[in-house]
């Protein structure tokens, strides 16, 4: 295999990972309105939807894995001449947010939605107010951040 076949190898799984990542994000948004909905009407088929993409954080970390090991392939056959130019720079930078806020916000929102999901429902209004209000906003930054990544990776803006 040639230097530009490896290349186009660690292209295709950097975009692979991307989509389990960003895909992850919004099947978990898209599922979470759903989730919300029935939480209102019916709290065990909420329950039940919970529990059904309790699995998707998994795709999402093996999306993640993929984004930096191409990453680091990409840039060892480049020499790293993407590392020198700004968009690039700007690019790594929210990936990192995006992961970290990935990491850190979303799966303890995720485990305390989990954790009040056990308590009587009565009791626990304000407290899943609050984190219905701090999964929307996560999940907003998320695909905000997805979509400037993308803008920076096609454009490349210098």
């Amino acid at each position: 295999m040639t230097t530009h076949t490896f290349f186009q190898i660690f292209l295709m799984l950097h975009l692979v990972g991307f989509v389990l990542f960003a895909g992850a994000t919004i099947i978990n948004f898209v599922t979470l309105r759903q989730f919300w909905q029935q939480y209102e009407l019916e709290g065990i088929k909420a329950k039940t939807i919970l529990q059904s993409f309790s699995k998707l954080p998994v795709l999402g970390r093996i999306g993640m894995a993929a984004i930096i090991l191409s990453g680091v392939g990409m840039m060892a056959m480049t020499r790293g001449v993407f590392g020198e130019q700004i968009w690039f720079r700007i690019k790594f930078g929210f990936v990192i947010v995006i992961i970290l806020n990935a990491l850190l916000v979303g799966r303890r929102l995720g485990l305390n939605l989990r954790k009040l999901m056990e308590e009587n429902k009565e009791e626990i209004t304000v407290k899943i107010n609050k984190v219905k209000s701090n999964l929307r906003m996560f999940h907003t930054a998320q695909l905000v951040l997805f979509f400037i990544i993308l803008l920076l990776s096609v454009f490349k803006f210098n």
